[in-house]
This record gives structure tokens, sequence and C-alpha cells, in this order.
């Protein structure tokens, strides 16, 4: 998205950044890279067991793209996003026109019908590494049949485990039968009937 408009304002086909002197593709720290604009941070590891940090990861990661506190309208009409901390480059905010920063925008949202995350190099779906480098279930103490390797088919009731982090294949009376599904009602008076019934 750096450097990429699709209208060529102020006769030029970039944006005008503060405090930048050129493109020095960099390592900024174990696992982390910068290069052109996008930062790869890939030094962050969670355990299978800490939903906390999984959640605070989750939420970082879904914040919103721009932050409108840090957004002004300087006196030429233009907007200044300044950043929370400077760019290893120097890079301390860039100014855009109203109409570039709507380009910006819209070179984020998603394609419709296409895959959000792509995995290249050793995590592509083809890789002849993959298999050695993705972890089996067994180590993450499954067994039977949640063990079994390839594309899993994962019932209803395990996506709601998973989510939610209760047991829903299991009877909560007699705590040893496994529920299924015996009916599915879609007529409102059958629900009416049944909830006053249980009830």
């Amino acid at each position: 998205m750096a450097e990429r408009l699709v209208l060529p304002a102020r006769g030029a086909w970039h944006t005008a950044e503060l405090g930048y002197e050129g493109e020095r593709p960099a390592l900024t720290g174990p696992c982390c890279a910068s290069v052109n604009g996008f930062s790869l941070h890939a030094n962050t590891q969670i355990p299978a067991h800490r939903r906390d940090q999984l959640k605070r990861l989750m939420r970082y990661t879904a914040r919103g793209a721009v932050s409108l506190e840090r957004l002004e309208e300087d006196a030429n009409g233009d907007l200044v996003y300044t950043f929370t901390k400077p760019w290893s480059d120097g890079t301390t905010g860039m100014t855009l026109s109203p109409l570039e920063l709507l380009e910006k925008l819209a070179a984020i949202v998603p394609l419709p019908r296409a895959h959000l995350v792509r995995y290249a190099g050793c995590l592509a779906p083809h890789s002849k590494l993959r298999n050695a480098i993705i972890p089996t279930p067994r180590p993450q103490g499954m067994d039977g049949d949640k063990a079994k390797t390839g594309t899993p088919y994962w019932n209803r009731a395990r996506l709601l485990g998973r989510v939610s982090i209760l047991d829903m294949a299991t009877c909560p009376f007699c705590r040893r039968g496994s529920l299924r599904i015996i009916a599915a009602i879609t007529q409102e008076a059958v629900i009416r009937a049944s909830y006053v019934i249980s009830s």
C-alpha cells in the first residue's frame, strides 16, 4: 500500500512523508523486519493454554486501521497523520489529501471471496517442508479420533466447544452419553409449545 495511489494528486505518484529519507530494509529485532513500509513481527509465541494472551493478541491485531486522535487537518486542507513512534528511518508521519486518504483506506479493503491469510515459503500449502514444521495433533494432547491427521471435519458441538470452552457433546444429565441432533424444529407454534412444556 505504501507509495501506491490511484490518482496522481499533486503531480506525483507518492505521498509526502515527514522525515523520510529513503528506503533501507532492515532487521528491527529478533524475527522482525521492516521493508517497503511493511513491518513483519514473528517473535511472539503464545502457549496453547494461555487464552488470555491469545485474547490480547487478537484485540491488538483487530484494532482499527486509522486512529482518529492522530489525524489532523492542516492550513492547506491536507490531512496530517502522525505515528505513535517514529519509524526506523525517521518518518514521524505523513501528509495526505482527503482523496489520498480514501485511496489508502480503499486499498486495505479485502476483495470479496478472497482469503485474508496467505502463507508463503515453508508454510505454503504445497511446500515440501510444511509437514516438518506444522504441529501434529499428538503433541497437543489429543488422542483417538481427535488425533487423526488430514483435513478435519468438526461437527457443530465440537466447534461450539472450541469457541465457548464448553462440552457441547456430552449429556448434561448423565455425563456419560453423547448428544446428537434428532430434529430441527422451525415452526414457531411447535417451538412455543415445546417451551411451555419444558418450563
